[in-house]
């Protein structure tokens, strides 16, 4: 390929992402009221404009270097990096909208969806080790500043509680973050639930409940 055709190729790429990444904060600024938003979220988007930033250099970087064989080594790492953007943008567009279901609950089904790695701060941590294995591969690429701020974001975020337990990608597991009673009996056996006030009254005999008489069955 020739090397015009490379940095098109390249360039575009990084075009890209930087669309996807600036959709996601354009969907996150948005936002009027944060009320039942995971915390990380808020602290993940807080990294998206040194995300852009560094994209921003790189597209500059590729634009100004006539090495083919530097551009194409690019390549991979931007694409692993493109996944993770379309996947956060997936989950910022499903779980900002303020809709019936609880932001907690649409973030754990939309998780599940991309699988392990599916936290936010997963993803957005995969983006910045991404740009740091470019930095580090080409220190021209951004200045000594910017460098230190990624190896501060990703420390930030490397250091961040999990916002969903392990396991949340097994769909055949049980988990209710929102409001509301969950009643959930895998095994054999009577399960009684009273959810709502009031005696529940359980026996192996005769029940009484108000004036009805309930008798159990010989």
């Amino acid at each position: 390929m020739s090397g015009i055709g490379e940095a098109s190729l390249i360039l575009g790429l990084i075009s890209s992402i930087i669309t996807v990444i600036d959709t996601t904060k354009q969907v996150y600024d948005a936002v009027e009221d944060e009320a039942g938003l995971p915390k990380n979220f808020k602290k993940s988007a807080a990294k998206l404009p040194l995300i852009l930033k560094l994209l921003e250099d790189a597209e500059k970087f590729v634009g100004n270097t006539p090495d083919d064989s530097v551009k194409a080594a690019f390549t991979p790492t931007l694409e692993n990096c493109k996944l993770q953007a379309i996947s956060l943008q997936k989950l910022f567009e499903k779980v900002m909208p303020e809709e019936d279901d609880s932001r907690v609950d649409r973030y754990l089904k939309a998780a599940r969806t991309i699988g392990k790695g599916g936290r936010v701060e997963s993803l957005i941590l995969d983006i910045l080790r991404d740009l740091q294995l470019l930095a580090t591969q080409f220190p021209e690429l951004t200045n000594t500043r910017g460098q230190g701020q990624l190896k501060e974001a990703i420390e930030e975020v490397g250091k961040m509680e999990p916002s969903l337990p392990d396991g949340f990608e097994n769909t055949a597991s049980y988990a209710h973050y929102g409001s509301g009673a969950q009643n959930i009996n895998t095994g054999t056996g009577v399960q009684y639930n009273n959810n709502s006030t009031g005696n529940m009254n359980t026996g192996s005999g005769t029940q009484y409940i108000g004036t009805n008489h309930i008798g159990r069955p010989s």
